[in-house]
């Protein structure tokens, strides 16, 4: 790549990066206030708090990352610190995905209609099992990210791919640890998601359907609120099959095929715009989001 690429690449991903301090640190902020004034929490609102603080965190790991490369403190090269940051940054990345997966599922259980026992009584204690969801998640995330950083001896840049290790270390270990640890982070999570989005699809167009066959001929149905749950919910499950095949060809490139700043570029979107649809698609974050747009501009006036 030539200098301007990668300058315009670098800008792209600072652009990012900011960007989705901006968009978490929100989610949390908001979170963290609606808390403090009812001093309860809702357990979609508990998952959203997760899900924003670990990307938030996350974002501000890559910042460090860009402060240790500018000022070459070179912190990837003791042991302890390299262990510590490579722990951290997979645990939010894969907490986040975890909480990402329980929010698809929640939504899911809250639309659909179940027969089964089970289920309802599921539906019913919601509340009671959210902080169980969260403390596996936590739990998985952090042995998963423990086990692999733990087990590598390379320098590893959050940054770069995994792959990118010192030549003299042999593949087989490296594979040994980072696919059992992907496949708990990644791989679970996406196949839940998938599943659980298929099955909030189909629930709303029955529902829709529903509505159409009690319709009268006076009164036709509105679907715009449907169609736009449908396209949001689509356009999720399409970042979570790209957020995957980006991860998985940034951290297993053995062979470097693909450029790495260009992956990662990708690789930091995930967060910033899933997150952005998210707070489109929840209605206490986009009025907090409306009312905070409409301050800055009065701001500007």
């Amino acid at each position: 790549m030539s200098s301007v690429d990668v300058i315009a690449l670098d800008c792209i991903i600072l652009v990012e990066i900011f960007g989705g301090l901006l968009i978490n640190g929100f989610i949390t902020t908001i979170k963290i206030l609606d808390w403090w004034e009812c001093q309860k929490m809702k357990p979609l609102d508990k998952l959203f708090l997760g899900l924003g603080l670990s990307r938030f965190l996350t974002m501000c790991l890559y910042v460090f990352n860009i402060i240790n490369r500018f000022f070459s403190l070179n912190v990837y090269q003791i042991k302890v610190l390299n262990w510590t940051l490579n722990t951290i940054c997979l645990f939010l990345d894969f907490s986040s995905l975890w909480f990402s997966m329980w929010l698809s599922v929640l939504y899911y259980v809250k639309v659909a209609i179940f027969k089964s026992n089970i289920l309802i009584r599921i539906k019913l204690r919601l509340s009671e099992l959210v902080p169980y969801m969260i403390l596996s998640s936590i739990f998985i995330s952090l042995v998963s990210g423990f086990l692999f950083a733990y087990n590598f001896s390379s320098d590893l840049d959050i940054m770069i791919p995994y792959s990118n290790m010192d030549h003299n270390q042999s593949e087989e270990p490296y594979l040994e640890f980072a696919i059992p640890s992907y496949i708990f982070g990644h791989f679970i999570p996406f196949i839940i998601v998938s599943i659980s989005t298929f099955f909030l699809i189909q629930t709303i167009l029955v529902h829709m359907r529903h509505i159409s066959s009690n319709a009268s001929s006076l009164t036709p149905p509105r679907m715009n609120a449907h169609h736009a749950a449908i396209h949001s919910v689509m356009l999720l499950e399409l970042m979570t099959v790209l957020n995957l095949v980006v991860s998985v060809l940034h951290r297993f490139d053995v062979s470097d095929t693909y450029n790495n700043a260009s992956l990662f570029l990708f690789v930091i979107a995930y967060p910033v715009f899933h997150s952005l649809v998210l707070i489109a698609g929840n209605a206490k974050l986009r009025k907090a989001a409306m009312r905070f747009l409409c301050q800055v501009k009065e701001c500007r006036k």
